[in-house]
C-alpha cells in the first residue's frame, strides 16, 4: 500500500487502534441472536476506545466465491444493500485494494450521512477478509470531495469494519464487524442503538443476493 494513503487513511489514531481491535477474538460479548426469516445472526459488541463497535455474523451454504462477488460489488451497493444508499462510486480500485464513496439518505430532520473508505482484500488458504477503514477524502481525492460535501451534509470520519468469510461446520460462517460514530447531532447512545437494530441486515442483504445470483 502508498505509505502516503496509509497516513491519510488512519489521520484519525482511531482508525488503526479500531482496525487491529476488530481483528482480535477477544473482547467480545454476545448480545444474543436476531432471527431474519430461516436466518439466525449472532450479534456480539466489543467497545473500542469508547465506541461500541458491532458484529454480526451467520453461517450459510451459499457459494463463497458468489458472496466474494457481492461484497467487492461497491457499485453495486445501492441495489443489493438494504442501506439507503444514494451514492456509492469507486474512486480507486486494484485487485487488492479499492477506494470509495459512499452517501446515505437518512430521513428529516437528520441529515445526510457521506463517508470515504479504503478497502483492502486479504485472502488465506481458508479465510477471506475485506476490511476498510476512514479515508480523508478532502486530502486524497479533493474535487469529489468538494462535489459530495455540499449542503448539510455531515461525514462520518468514524468509519473500520470487516467482512469474513470463514470455513465451519455446516459451510461457511460470513462475519461482519463494525465500528462508527454517525457524528453530527446525534448523541452516540442514540447512534448506537440504531446500529444495533439494523445489525442483522448486513448478513441477510449478503445472503439474500446470493441467493438471487445463484439462480440466475
Amino acid at each position: 500500500m502508498n505509505i502516503a494513503v496509509v497516513a491519510l487513511a488512519w489521520a484519525n489514531p482511531f482508525n488503526e487502534t479500531a482496525r487491529e481491535a476488530l481483528d482480535e477474538d477477544a473482547g467480545w460479548e454476545d448480545v444474543g441472536t436476531m432471527e431474519r426469516g430461516a436466518i439466525t445472526v449472532q450479534g456480539r459488541h466489543k467497545v473500542i476506545e469508547g465506541v461500541d463497535c458491532l458484529e454480526a455474523s451467520a453461517v450459510t451454504t451459499h457459494d463463497v466465491e458468489t458472496m466474494k462477488g457481492i461484497v467487492l460489488d461497491i457499485r453495486g451497493n445501492t441495489d443489493w444493500s438494504s442501506a439507503e444508499l444514494t451514492r456509492s462510486d469507486v474512486l480507486k480500485e486494484t485487485a487488492t485494494e479499492i477506494d470509495y464513496v459512499q452517501v446515505l439518505d437518512v430521513p428529516a430532520p437528520l441529515s445526510d450521512r457521506y463517508w470515504f473508505l479504503h478497502g483492502e482484500v486479504e485472502e488465506g488458504d481458508d479465510v477471506w477478509h475485506f476490511r476498510w477503514s476512514h479515508l480523508e477524502g478532502a486530502d486524497v481525492y479533493p474535487e469529489i470531495y468538494q462535489e459530495v460535501a455540499t449542503g448539510d451534509l455531515v461525514e462520518v470520519d468514524v468509519n473500520v469494519g470487516s467482512w469474513a468469510l470463514l470455513p465451519t461446520e455446516g459451510g461457511t460462517l460470513a462475519r461482519f464487524r463494525s465500528c462508527t460514530n454517525v457524528g453530527g447531532s446525534v448523541p452516540a447512545w442514540a447512534g448506537e442503538k440504531a446500529a444495533r437494530m439494523m445489525l442483522p441486515n448486513n448478513i441477510e442483504d449478503l445472503f439474500r443476493e446470493a441467493e438471487k445470483r445463484s439462480s440466475q
